[in-house]
């Protein structure tokens, strides 16, 4: 059947307008992505999503608890076993960066963003640096898959490639792409973005899995004897990649497929998901989503009943992520104004579907000053400024929790090359390193 004829069948021949001005490369260039697309489900979401409810009145929803991991008396031996486990091959990290810097007005992809800590260096070179820690311990290095989108893929992999894979073997490192969804006018029409380009969108961080098994990442894992993935959102500066203690807690639990860390909400308005058990099942749901008489539900104290913050850190058994390359996840849908087109469908699907199709989870409980500094606004909460500060004062918790005399006026950096955790740190050490690896910076 000839590409007219097929698109006449789906109500989206408007398409093949003006092909006949196009150049051979442009025309080749909109036939490649007309045949990636797949119209069939395009506009079975479109109605399907024109009215759907993402929460039923008919939901079970129910809080979910959670412990400090820090105060389980495991949390030693879940270190011990995770790094172990590091030392034998068994652990791979997975980074979906697939966003740009636009919000920060930053050109480029966030991941290459400079959040203004006096050592000038990118969430990609904290995050490879702790990378490069851990795999010295391990003696040897810790693979790390690095999702893109269409946006950013060529320019994250030109940034890598300029800065020499910040010390980083190559062959360790596999860069892919996430896959895309055309977007829909009002009227279910796709949209093109110009002549020969259709509006393609990424298609949600729930299309990690299948993108993983598609670019041959997955094999690639498997084949290196990887069984644990610890998959993170490139824009914490605080996530501790691939974390010994994490790893180790999920496999000493022998039910659970996956773990999640998460973090108690500052309030009940926070708007940040939650888990939840819906249906009997760990979920996630979007603050948005959530009805507004269980977001505001608290304790006698006045804590949120449903606190536990989504903070995009999970952790999945290979066999999970074997189960998951074909199991399809629900859609989700958004208006946005897509190319010119006001209230345009955009569809995506979100990685937190994957948890009730896992059965049994386990939740890991750490602290935001620990763990979570989010870079998502210019200014305010989760802005550069504010992610450079809990840093700063972290670090300078670090030294002093070692016995080393700090400037009660500054707050430091310390590069993860020395320090993955805090550990290794002493008054020597700062004397040495203050300067070079160890940098003070006001508030």
């Amino acid at each position: 059947m000839d590409l007219k004829n097929s698109l006449l069948q789906v109500g989206q021949d408007h398409l093949l307008e003006g092909i006949d001005s196009l150049s051979e490369a442009e025309r080749l260039q909109l036939e490649k992505e007309i045949a990636s697309q797949d119209f069939h489900l395009l506009n079975q979401l479109f109605k399907e999503h024109s009215s759907k409810p993402i929460i039923s009145t008919d939901d079970e929803i129910l809080p979910i608890t959670f412990d400090l991991a820090e105060n389980n008396i495991k949390q030693d031996m879940w270190e011990e076993t995770g790094f172990l486990l590091l030392e034998q091959g068994q652990v791979a990290a997975f980074l979906v960066a697939g966003g740009q810097g636009s919000r920060l007005g930053f050109e480029g992809p966030k991941g290459a963003y400079d959040i203004g800590l006096p050592s000038k260096k990118s969430l990609f070179q904290i995050q490879a640096e702790r990378i490069s820690n851990l795999s010295a311990r391990a003696g040897h290095p810790i693979p790390w898959c690095i999702m893109t989108s269409p946006l950013n893929h060529e320019d994250t992999i030109t940034h890598f490639e300029d800065h020499h894979f910040f010390g980083l073997p190559r062959d360790s490192i596999r860069f892919f792409s996430q896959g895309t969804m055309c977007a829909l006018d009002p009227n279910g029409k796709a949209i093109k973005s110009s002549k020969e380009h259709l509006a393609l969108v990424p298609d949600g961080n729930g299309g990690c899995f299948r993108a993983l098994a598609q670019s041959g990442t997955l094999a690639w894992l498997i084949e290196k004897g990887v069984r644990y993935v610890f998959l993170y959102s490139v824009d914490n500066v605080l996530v501790k990649v691939a974390d010994p203690a994490f790893v180790g807690a999920l496999a000493s639990d022998g039910r659970a497929l996956s773990s999640s860390k998460v973090v108690r909400k500052k309030h009940p308005q926070e708007k940040v998901g939650v888990f939840v058990i819906k249906n009997k099942k760990p979920s996630v749901i979007e603050y948005s989503d959530l009805p507004e008489d269980l977001r505001s539900e608290t304790y006698p104290d006045g804590s949120p009943l449903y606190d536990g913050a989504n903070i995009a850190i999970h952790l999945f058994r290979i066999d999970a992520l074997k189960k998951l390359q074909n199991t399809p996840l629900p859609w989700h849908s958004a208006k946005k104004t897509v190319f010119g087109v006001n209230n345009a469908w955009k569809f995506e699907q979100f990685l937190f579907d994957a948890f009730p199709l896992l059965g049994s989870m386990t939740l890991y409980g750490v602290s935001r000053e620990d763990e979570f500094a989010p870079v998502k606004n210019a200014d305010g909460d989760d802005s550069p400024k504010s992610a450079r500060v809990m840093l700063g004062s972290l670090h300078k918790y670090w030294l002093e929790r070692a016995g080393v005399s700090v400037d009660p006026r500054k707050l430091y950096e310390i590069s993860p090359t020395i320090s993955y955790s805090g550990e290794s740190l002493s008054q020597t050490v700062f004397d040495r390193e203050l300067g070079k690896n160890i940098l003070a910076f006001d508030p």
